[in-house]
């Protein structure tokens, strides 16, 4: 029972250094996780022997350590073809000069998987990782819209943690159900001023041999940055490259 109880708490701590800012002390860690400083001390340093944790000598703050770093490149690497879905979002992001980015399905979350963010000045600043939220953005709407089982879905939508990040996010269950519905008919997603104000995104899903979406691939660019033309043509590239990636999902 306690070895369980500790196990639980090292995976807090090391799920809490995995969000911004990345970095804490101690005390830190024991304010925000409601341990005492002698547990997290105490798993710190167990995590620091097995390099999961990394201590700057400097700040005295931990963070996340190399093997952390090796255990969660393993996970990207395990998605299928990774490689070959980089290289179709690299050209994809040559061709538009905008920031493309990949994200999945895993479990009931939206995880980043890819993000290219080169070509822009402004950028989102999601890390490979982090996860999405549901209610804006063109990711975990995408992803989402074609959730199933339907049951489940209103489940989650109903018990969502709303936060508003941008003047236009979706902020009520029922318009965010609604929004699904229309991405299904439409066979894609576009975000305006939902994430941030002035930017604007579109999304298209990813498939897996059944047909059951399984990822989105998106693009993130300012408002004022396309015109009419130039926007058609940026959605029909994003729909293009998403089925690209779909017949390298198995």
């Amino acid at each position: 029972m306690g070895q369980n109880t500790s196990l639980k708490k090292a995976i807090m701590i090391l799920k809490r250094l995995s969000k911004e800012p990345y970095e804490m002390s101690a005390l830190d860690l024991s304010n925000e996780l409601g341990l005492n400083r002698s547990t997290i001390h105490r798993i710190l340093n167990s995590l620091i022997e097995e390099e999961l944790v990394f201590q700057n000598s400097l700040s005295r703050k931990y963070s996340l350590g190399p093997v952390a770093y090796s255990i969660g490149m393993g996970y990207l690497n395990n998605n299928n073809n990774i490689d070959q879905i980089k290289n179709i979002l690299e050209e994809l992001a040559k061709n538009s000069q905008q920031s493309i980015g990949y994200a999945k399905l895993v479990g009931e979350k939206i995880m980043n998987i890819i993000e290219i963010e080169g070509y822009q000045v402004v950028k989102i600043g999601y890390k490979p990782g982090n996860f999405y939220p549901i209610n804006c953005g063109v990711y975990g709407k995408t992803i989402m819209a074609f959730f199933e089982p339907y049951d489940r879905l209103e489940e989650i939508v109903y018990s969502y943690d709303f936060r508003k990040r941008g003047p236009n996010t979706i902020m009520n269950p029922n318009d965010l159900l609604k929004e699904y519905e229309e991405i299904r008919q439409k066979g894609y997603a576009t975000s305006d001023g939902e994430v941030g104000k002035g930017i604007m995104g579109i999304g298209a899903p990813v498939r897996d041999l059944s047909g059951r979406v399984v990822g989105c691939v998106g693009v993130a660019y300012i408002k004022e940055a396309l015109n009419e033309d130039e926007t058609k043509k940026l959605k029909q590239q994003i729909i293009e490259s998403a089925d690209r990636v779909s017949q390298l999902i198995l």
